[in-house]
Formats: C-alpha cells, structure tokens, sequence
C-alpha cells in the first residue's frame, strides 16, 4: 500500500506528515512545533497525535505568507 500525498476534504484531522507538507517543513520540525506548544492536537486512543485540518490549514496560510515574502531574493540592480 503506498503513501496517498493528497488530503482527504472529508477528514477532519492531519497526520504529522500531512502537517509537514502544509508548512513544507520535515516531520521532525512538526513535532518539535508541538512539543513546543505551537501546534494545536489531539491524541488518538493509541497515542498519536493529530492535528485539526481546519486550524492547521489557517495557520499553514499565515505562516506560508509570512515566509514567502521574507524568503524571496531580493533583484540586483543593473548599472
């Protein structure tokens, strides 16, 4: 069975790794987030954490924007 990359518009909870594509970050990056207190989630019955599509989503959205317009190069001037 192989890895679906897509997110199911049905589901109302993330996986770590669908979290990671979202704020196109490492895994590790989202669990450290949470341990950090800067991801909100919830723990299934076996112990694993999921995240809150909607909320992740609207953070996703921020933090993308934020980033995008920190991170593009800045145009050198022709003399």
């Amino acid at each position: 069975m192989g890895i679906t990359r897509t997110m199911d518009a049905d589901k109302r909870y993330l996986s770590r790794l669908e979290v990671a594509t979202l704020f196109e970050v490492s895994p590790h990056t989202v669990y450290r987030w949470t341990r950090e207190g800067r991801l909100p989630y919830v723990l299934t019955p076996g112990g694993r954490r999921r995240y809150p599509r909607d909320e992740i989503q609207r953070l996703a959205s921020t933090w993308l924007q934020v980033h995008a317009t920190v991170e593009q190069p800045v145009e050198e001037k022709a003399s």
